[in-house]
């Protein structure tokens, strides 16, 4: 506990910490340039711009409260106006489309629920695979929520829980975290060959956690056992990698969730750190943000991370029960 609370302060000092005076928490701290910015928490679908229906409102003025929907959030996806989400404190998959003004919740299938969904994703057709650790399975639903397939079992999974999808070449990738290795399938969950193997070399892996994949097609893994992340090109051949365990700013104790920007810049959440670290692609740090607590820019638990294509950034802040949105400040914004 002492090496995290170092840490914290250590970051704290080095990156001058955000500006919580304003209603918008900033990093890094005046007189640098602010590189991020706060921009809201959401605990309900009207918080990701959702308006609330007629007969909702008549209700909640009779019954005296608010629907707040998220109990322990956990992978999360963006794709255009669609925000998808795990819940894996009410084993749900919720999507909040705000382009339809509407949001939607999935509990598995009729025949067989969800017992620990973990991660979601979706492909060039909007369908949505979603990972079930428990199951050991990836469930596939239709744009709209109907049911389509599932694949894995548990001669294929121990614990299935990050995927990420190759859109333009139709591949999916899914974390064995037990196993210690990056399951491949096609769209329609014929496996192929998995990536790495248990170990501490290079390319090998540790209980991975999430995975994200860049424009080009790399593939990027939270390490987490190993205290850093991996990187794989597009034929699955190791690339590099980097961090250690440590309690120094560029450093892991519990690496999480990852996601790359249009820059090719890698987020990493760190749920002991509580915090979101930035590196360049070499593996250079550039910037720490959040720390422990409430309020907003802080987190407790922070687990996956995604980023929207307008410069968004979705953190999972499970144990505050909301999800933290915050503004990437390079990316152009659209009015």
């Amino acid at each position: 506990m002492k090496r995290v609370l170092f840490l914290i302060i250590t970051i704290s000092f080095i990156t001058g910490g955000p500006v919580f005076a304003s209603e918008k928490p900033v990093w890094p701290q005046p007189p640098e340039k602010p590189r991020i910015a706060f921009d809201k928490i959401i605990t309900k679908p009207e918080d990701a711009g959702i308006k609330k229906g007629f007969f909702t409102k008549i209700w909640e003025f009779f019954a005296g409260e608010e629907n707040k929907i998220i109990v322990k959030p956990f992978g999360i996806h963006v794709d255009g106006k669609k925000i998808y989400f795990t819940d894996a404190g009410l084993a749900t998959l919720f999507i909040f489309d705000r382009e339809k003004n509407r949001m939607k919740s999935i509990q598995g299938f009729k025949s067989e629920k969800f017992r620990a969904p973990i991660d979601v994703a979706t492909d060039s057709k909007g369908n949505i695979f979603v990972t079930d650790a428990e199951n050991r399975a990836v469930y596939v639903f239709n744009d709209k929520g109907i049911a389509l397939s599932k694949f894995g079992s548990a001669n294929d999974f121990l614990r299935p829980t990050g995927i990420a999808i190759d859109k333009d070449r139709g591949l999916v990738y899914v974390t064995d975290t037990v196993a210690s290795q990056i399951k491949r399938f096609t769209l329609t969950g014929i496996p192929l060959d998995p990536i790495g193997k248990k170990g501490n070399k290079k390319g090998e892996l540790n209980r991975p956690t999430f995975i994200a994949l860049d424009s080009d097609g790399k593939l990027y893994v939270c390490d987490s056992m190993n205290f850093r992340v991996n990187i794989y090109d597009k034929d699955s051949t190791f690339i590099r990698s980097f961090g250690k365990l440590g309690n120094a700013i560029g450093s892991f104790a519990s690496p999480r969730g990852i996601a790359v920007d249009k820059d090719g810049n890698i987020y990493v959440t760190d749920t002991l750190f509580n915090a979101v670290q930035i590196f360049d692609k070499n593996g250079n740090l550039l910037l720490v943000f959040g720390s422990e607590g409430k309020e907003p820019g802080q987190f407790f638990g922070p687990q996956d991370i995604a980023i929207s294509s307008d410069g968004k950034a979705y953190v999972t802040d499970s144990y505050n029960m909301r999800i933290e949105v915050f503004d990437i400040l390079s990316y152009e914004k659209k009015r």
